[in-house]
């Protein structure tokens, strides 16, 4: 059933994101040309200019529609009128809940993808126009002589490391999701003013979140011992990159899951449809 939700998602999704990522991709081509016919983006014209703005905006405002669509999906198809047909499907709550955060997280990430892609290929032309083809040369050769000095120093790892931090990057993004999700399900507590009260939940969490972690800084201090025992166990710089980005992986895999637990709670035992 969780598989026929998130295809649901996307289906319904797809419609409002795929045309505004082909309109982002579109104006950074059409810029990136532009600059590479003027040779120098010193002499770009008034109507480049405007162009470029308008791909500025553009990119603003994915991300923007990106965040937003992500609220109000949840909030009208979970805690909206749309909930009582929702909450009739043959799915528990903890299926919707997900097939939401997979689906917002997925798209969250390829708005960055889509919008690093279209900064790339606005950049690329400018590269192009202000360096000569011998500096290119010297360029290349460098990139190859770092990557192979890399290789060498690091082989596998330079690819299981930025694996681990992509998988970490989407950790990140489905917790953010899932926070949101879990302070607007506090917020639907309230009979009125539900957004304002998810606002205050936000808040709360937030002011919560700072309070742990300053008193486990605090009875960090109380240890000093503790990371001079830590660099001895651990005195390869490789492994204390893995486990650093594993810490962060726990980290963030608990603070999903207590979002999640928060969530699915208030949905399954305290449902307020408004």
């Amino acid at each position: 059933m969780l598989n026929k939700l998130i295809g649901y998602e996307f289906k319904s999704t797809r419609r409002i994101f795929l045309p505004a990522y082909a309109v982002i991709l579109l104006l950074s081509i059409v810029n990136g040309i532009c600059m590479l016919l003027t040779n120098s983006i010193d002499t770009i014209s008034a109507p480049f200019g405007v162009l470029l703005t308008v791909y500025i905006l553009a990119l603003f405002a994915v991300c923007i529609l990106t965040f937003a669509y992500m609220i109000s999906r949840f909030y009208k198809n979970l805690l909206g009128d749309e909930g009582y047909l929702m909450f009739t499907l043959p799915a528990r709550p903890s299926q919707l809940i997900w097939a939401k955060c997979i689906t917002s997280s997925l798209w969250m990430l390829f708005t960055t993808i889509v919008c690093g892609v279209s900064l790339f290929a606005l950049m690329v032309p400018i590269m192009l126009s202000e360096t000569s083809s011998a500096d290119l040369t010297m360029i290349r050769q460098y990139l190859a002589f770092g990557m192979h000095t890399l290789w060498q120093e690091y082989s596998i790892h330079l690819i299981f490391v930025p694996l681990l931090a992509i998988v970490l990057g989407i950790l990140y993004i489905a917790n953010f999701c899932m926070h949101i999700y879990a302070c607007l399900s506090v917020g639907s507590l309230a009979n009125k003013h539900r957004l304002g009260f998810a606002f205050l939940a936000y808040l709360g969490f937030g002011v919560l979140s700072e309070i742990l972690m300053l008193i486990a800084a605090s009875i960090a201090s109380l240890f000093p011992s503790l990371s001079i025992s830590l660099d001895t166990l651990i005195p390869n710089p490789t492994a204390q990159v893995y486990v650093a980005i594993l810490g962060f992986l726990l980290f963030y895999g608990i603070k999903v899951a207590i979002n999640f637990v928060i969530t699915n709670y208030i949905l399954s035992r305290h449902l307020n449809l408004q």
